[in-house]
């Protein structure tokens, strides 16, 4: 195969750079069996909130916009449609009508915020990755028409970087890896956003003296250090002011953090009861220690567990303190969830709301995390986001914790442009430039990712027959191996639970070990994972057969008990 276009690039504007960069690596990727042509784009300044795609000729394209993210965004939809006329346009290795057909279209997001919170930490896909891998990622998404990207230092399991004793930790290179992404999101032209759990500590700060308590019945989890202890609150807005310093002298921007009371964080003891109005005194202070160094700096709140009583308790402080620096109130929107609730606004008065949204899932939380690879959600994502206008909920900021997310978030950058966009069309759009099919393979493959979305466990030998037949014709980039690989293998891991059932016996321990090693190979070759952390505990990950397996095996638990806190924690 053959480059199908030769690109003839002409960037009036400084903001198209980036775009104009990705353009040309992206029109690289695109083959054909014939000769090459030259297409002709011209990216331009115009006057418009979102992107206007001029096409003037077949092969000739003007995308103008005023911001370098809505430039990428433009383009992301220009190679949409050369993507789709090339399908159509080929019949076997003979093109018959190729490029684009006339027209000027403009196009504005519907949802202003469409951020994508993907943390680096627990052993999971964004903290074991390099740069290749996420700077694709990045890419992806702000084609997709992203407006920024979140990450999380999280302080758990990590000593201070800024206080070491060894000559190399972990948190050390983690932080500079980390820096590295949000100076990419920044070129990307995305805003980065940044999540603060305020009083977790490092490691070598769980010091008697200063740690908090811990109670899971009151959502307190992590290491979580006493913000009513003076030495202890010391060293918490220490951490934040050391953290923020390093990211201004390292030339990162940042727009807006979002604070979250729970998990991780939260204190139990009498001095920090009731724990939210501690949680706002504290948001209030780390804004006053870190807005400093960046003045234009929001702060938006999280949530995730947050109670009724406790969002009222937030109405006061956004009405007055926090009036200048509040940003929004993040409804949660996890398992169960289709739609913002209709009262939504009784519940949350006049604070200006977002949404946290889950997508590290499917249709329901069966197959949440890594435990069978690629999630699939966008019919249950473009119900949410469709619920937004009557609530005037003005942005989301997804909730990822795998490449198995990566479509999900996809399709919902796309859906904040337009909540009414065919999945259809936009699975397609993934397929052609993910896998690179086109025809009937493409359509086969995109029956598969959307039906996968109900997670019917009756339909995955179908799924694993037509993924197995449109494997040969799969061409994934070199970063994105795992693309194909996590769909595959959610058909085949589904398909063997199937087979298992829920009440298995001797019968099934073949189908049992097969399941556990394709596990193996998802969790390891495809997703490249290591040592697993926190939620990410691989017994939890597998299948409710996995304890009679074990026992079948005779295998002895020890005294090592992942998932279970001591009492005196």
């Amino acid at each position: 195969m053959n480059a199908w276009l030769l690109l003839e690039c002409r960037c009036v504007c400084p903001e198209a750079a980036e775009a104009a960069r990705i353009a040309a690596e992206r029109f690289g990727e695109l083959e054909t069996a014939g000769e090459a042509m030259p297409f002709r784009l011209t990216f331009a300044e115009r006057d418009t909130e979102g992107y206007v795609l001029d096409v003037t000729a077949p092969l000739e394209a003007t995308i103008g916009a005023k911001r370098s993210r809505n430039f990428i965004a433009g383009l992301g939809e220009l190679l949409n449609r050369l993507l789709a006329a090339a399908d159509c346009g080929e019949e076997g290795s003979v093109r018959v009508t190729p490029g684009l057909a006339a027209g000027l279209w403009e196009e504005v997001p519907q949802i202003r915020d469409r951020v994508h919170y993907m943390p680096g930490h627990f052993g999971n896909s964004f903290e074991v990755c390099w740069s290749g891998e996420m700077r694709r990622y990045l890419e992806d998404l702000a084609l997709a028409g992203a407006s920024g990207y979140g990450d999380w230092f999280d302080p758990n399991d990590m000593p201070d970087p800024y206080n070491p004793h060894v000559y190399h930790s972990t948190s050390m290179f983690l932080w500079r890896r980390k820096k590295e992404w949000l100076a990419y999101s920044q070129q990307l032209g995305l805003d980065n956003v940044l999540v603060v759990t305020p009083n977790i500590g490092y490691t070598d700060q769980m010091r008697p003296e200063w740690v908090g308590v811990r109670d899971h019945k009151l959502r307190v989890q992590g290491q979580v250090l006493c913000p009513s202890n003076r030495a202890a609150r010391e060293v918490i807005l220490g951490n934040q002011q050391r953290l923020f310093e390093d990211l201004r002298r390292s030339g990162i921007q940042i727009a807006k953090i979002v604070c979250a009371p729970y998990d991780d964080g939260g204190c139990g003891c009498a001095a920090c009861q009731p724990y939210y109005p501690v949680f706002l005194q504290l948001v209030r202070d780390v804004y006053e220690t870190v807005s400093p160094l960046y003045p234009e700096l929001k702060v938006d709140i999280c949530g995730w567990w947050t109670s009724e009583e406790e969002s009222r308790q937030l109405q006061d402080l956004t009405e007055g303190a926090a009036r200048d620096w509040f940003g929004a109130f993040q409804y949660s929107a996890s398992y169960g969830v289709f739609a913002l609730p209709d009262d939504i606004r009784s519940k949350v008065g006049g604070m200006a709301l977002g949404c946290f949204l889950h997508i590290g899932f499917s249709h329901d939380r069966r197959d949440v995390y890594t435990k069978t690879g690629i999630h699939s959600a966008s019919r249950r994502i473009q119900s949410v986001l469709r619920s937004f206008a009557a609530a005037d909920c003005r942005g989301f900021m997804t909730y990822n914790e795998s490449f198995g997310d990566h479509f999900n978030a996809f399709a919902a950058g796309l859906l904040g442009w337009n909540t009414e966009r065919d999945v259809r069309e936009i699975a397609e759009f993934y397929g052609r430039m993910m896998y690179r099919l086109r025809g009937a393979a493409l359509r086969k493959l995109v029956d598969v990712l959307l039906e996968m979305e109900m997670l019917d466990g009756s339909r995955a030998d179908e799924w694993t027959a037509a993924l197995r037949a449109v494997e040969p014709e799969v061409r994934t980039h070199e970063w994105q191996e795992w693309a194909f690989g996590h769909l595959y293998l959610k058909a085949e891991l589904m398909r063997l639970d199937e087979i298992i059932g829920e009440e298995p016996g001797e019968s099934a321990v073949a189908a049992m070990k097969e399941r556990l090693r394709l596990t193996e190979r998802l969790w390891r070759r495809v997703y490249g994972f290591g040592v697993l952390r926190h939620i990410l505990i691989p017994e939890r990950m597998l299948p409710d057969w996995y304890k009679t397996y074990r026992e079948l095996e005779s295998a002895g638990e020890g005294v090592i008990r992942s998932g279970v806190m001591a009492d005196d924690a």
